[in-house]
Formats: structure tokens, sequence, C-alpha cells
């Protein structure tokens, strides 16, 4: 236990941790670029954000794999955060990452469809 705990301590820095499948999800959206459906757009356009916090969502929420769809084509990844936005759903696809289903933590209602 104390090696391990030893471990631990020394090469928890140096993204050891890279391996694990949240991380490597994270890292995928991150390098693919992401992009928002017209829904997406409008609850950002409500809350006064922009793509650049669905983006932070992406590289540093939580991914919830009960309410994703990791085994259907495209991927789907329901993703939490503790931000601004509180949850959306990341659409992995060759070319890009698409956000639907915006979540916003301070806003209530919003007239989009």
């Amino acid at each position: 236990m104390i090696g391990l705990g030893l471990t631990w301590i020394m090469f928890s820095e140096r993204g050891c941790m890279d391996w694990l499948p949240s991380e490597r999800i994270r890292k995928e959206i991150a390098l693919s670029g992401i992009q928002a459906d017209s829904q997406a757009h409008c609850v950002l356009k409500c809350g006064g954000l922009t793509v650049s916090d669905l983006a932070d969502l992406g590289r540093l929420g939580d991914v919830d794999y009960e309410k994703s769809a990791t085994r259907e084509k495209p991927r789907r990844y329901f993703i939490e955060g503790g931000g601004k936005v509180k949850s959306a759903f990341f659409i992995m696809t060759d070319t890009a990452s698409t956000v639907t289903q915006v979540v916003l933590r301070d806003v209530e209602e919003c007239p989009c469809p």
C-alpha cells in the first residue's frame, strides 16, 4: 500500500491517467473541433455563452456512460460539468464533435425550439 501511495504521488502529474476512457474521450473531443447545432447555438445565445464554453465542458467535464450511446454510429457522449454549461451531448463524427441538447446552469427558460 505504501508503494502504491508513493507511486501515485510521484507519477500523478506526468499524465499517466491518459489511458482511461474518459480522458481519451475528452482528448478526442478537444482534437476533433467542436460545432454546435442550431438548438445548441440558441441556448448558448440565451446564456450569453460561446462554443468555447462547450469546449471547456468537453475538456473538463465528466462523461456519464449510462446516458451515453458509445456503441452507436455516430457515438454520443453525455458530459456534465460544474461550470456555466451544466451538461450537453457530444456526437462524435469523423470530422468534428457536434454538440446537441445543451443545458445551462443559470438559465431557466429559453425561447429555443
